[in-house]
């Protein structure tokens, strides 16, 4: 009989566990149902959140563009200024010969046959005999002179000093040679026509000699050029 005693208990007992473990059960399930809903709320809280924040990115996106375009447009203009700019600046240089150029021209080598121990120097008696052959080139249309490497421009100096020629302040002798750049046959005949230049030199006992050269490179003026008085007249 002994064995039977208790059992009603131990199943009262497990009735009563089942129906905690029941309870249990269910009230997880409603709270896993409440937890999902409220994360539901937050994801669409989060996607509405970057909605906005898209269409604000968008939005900026837009403006940077527009002011990408117009940047670009600006530094377009901006490149046009400057090539224009540097244009002037090269075309100012070439003009005033502080450019090296090159061209068709001609090379005139002037000298003269001197007798040992004589003294004589045609070119200490008759310096202005160089400027002359520069007028001459000028008249004849030359776009760029060089005499012995110095670029001849408006402000060159070609004067008797001493024992020797000047040439933009430095000192030159015997033979000199011209480098002129400009229309071959207009030079040349310029140079050569009677009772010209060259007759003239000869006549000093200079000898002139004239070579046509095809591909001429006259050399850029090495000092700056600087003007300490004259200044651009400003118009309104």
């Amino acid at each position: 009989m002994k064995k039977f005693i208790g059992r009603p208990e131990i199943a009262i007992i497990c009735a009563i566990i089942g129906i905690m473990l029941a309870t249990q059960l269910q009230t997880i399930g409603n709270m896993g149902g409440l937890v999902s809903t409220q994360r539901a709320d937050e994801l669409l809280v989060e996607l509405n959140q970057v909605k906005k924040e898209n269409q604000e990115l968008s939005s900026r996106a837009s403006v940077l563009e527009t002011e990408i375009r117009d940047f670009e447009a600006l530094a377009a203009d901006n490149n046009r200024y400057i090539e224009k700019l540097l244009s002037d600046v090269n075309n100012a240089k070439l003009y005033s010969g502080q450019t090296e150029v090159s061209g068709p021209g001609i090379q005139i080598t002037l000298d003269y046959e001197s007798v040992e121990n004589d003294g004589f120097d045609p070119f200490l008696y008759n310096s202005e005999l160089l400027l002359l052959m520069v007028n001459e080139l000028n008249a004849a249309g030359a776009e760029a002179i060089s005499i012995n490497g110095e670029r001849i421009i408006s402000t060159s100096e070609i004067r008797l000093a001493g024992s020797h020629i000047n040439i933009n302040g430095k000192k030159h002798s015997r033979p000199f040679v011209f480098k002129v750049i400009g229309d071959t046959k207009t030079l040349r005949s310029a140079v050569l026509i009677r009772a010209g230049i060259a007759d003239i030199m000869r006549a000093n006992y200079i000898s002139v000699s004239i070579e046509d050269v095809p591909d001429l490179v006259v050399e850029a003026y090495q000092s700056a050029i600087v003007y300490r008085y004259a200044k651009p007249v400003e118009r309104e």
